[in-house]
């Protein structure tokens, strides 16, 4: 097993590698390119290091991988309602380019390694979660599980497809659990500070599809909401105890996690004791 230090050192140094190439100068100038999650790519490694993968192919995994997700975070800050100013305008035009750029560099890299099989899995993760992401902003669902499942499939199809396609089960659970907390904890930040989540938007729907939401008490959309935080908490728990040998680093990133989603609940109780 690889030491901290060097997972560490990894880490930082693939992400360099991915922020070179989705550097470009006329971009950066007129607009912000997404942050790149450092925990995917530590999720990522602790997958092709459980498979005992080269580590230039490792490497040129993770590269590709970070590549679509960048672009379909870029995508993600295109606004639904385009405004015409021209400056507003050029910015939402880029941000669709800018995300076509990047997906065109993954394509590109695997393409030059001869990939073809890699590329039709990260084909069939990007269209589950395009197809997912579709149904969540127009918010067709009428019952929390199935809400819950669809942002599951949009923080983890690809992670998903990866997985299952070389065949490691185990990793399964753990990646649709792990990325779907952050995704949660990340929409209970949005929503307690500005009000603003689709999540928390489409649980006060289907809670309250018979009454007026004028009138929903917020503290009975957090109940559900702590209700698939727990759920997902626990999961993630459970596979912590079960595989002793995952490495350091994203153990104790779980860790965090965990501690971040129940803090926040005894801040409150604390608060209102």
């Amino acid at each position: 097993m690889i030491d901290l230090h060097d997972i560490i050192e990894r880490v930082a140094n693939l992400k360099e590698s991915i922020e070179l190439k989705t550097r470009h100068s006329y971009l950066q100038r007129y607009m912000e390119t997404p942050s790149i999650d450092e925990d995917k790519i530590l999720l990522l490694y602790s997958i092709y290091e459980d498979l005992l993968l080269p580590k230039e192919q490792m490497e040129n995994y993770i590269l590709t991988t970070m590549l679509v997700q960048q672009a379909l975070d870029t995508h993600e800050t295109v606004p639904n309602r385009l405004t015409y100013s021209d400056e507003r305008l050029r910015s939402q035009q880029l941000s669709v380019l800018a995300g076509d750029y990047f997906s065109g560099l993954y394509y590109y890299l695997l393409a030059e390694a001869s990939d073809i099989t890699f590329i039709r899995i990260l084909a069939e993760g990007i269209k589950e979660v395009n197809e997912a992401k579709i149904h969540l902003y127009q918010m067709d669902y009428n019952q929390l599980d199935k809400l819950f499942s669809c942002l599951t499939t949009v923080e983890s199809a690809i992670f998903q497809k990866i997985v299952k396609s070389f065949h490691i089960n185990k990793w399964v659970e753990l990646v649709a659990n792990f990325l779907m907390l952050k995704r949660l904890l990340h929409e209970r930040e949005l929503y307690l500070n500005s009000g603003s989540s689709i999540l928390f938007k489409s649980i006060k729907k289907i809670v309250f599809s018979k009454g007026d939401q004028d009138q929903v008490v917020d503290t009975e959309v957090m109940v559900e909401f702590n209700n698939q935080l727990t759920y997902v908490s626990e999961k993630l728990e459970q596979f912590i105890v079960t595989n002793p040998k995952l490495n350091s680093m994203l153990r104790d990133r779980i860790n965090d996690l965990l501690f971040k989603s129940t803090s926040f609940g005894m801040k409150r109780i604390a608060e209102e004791g």
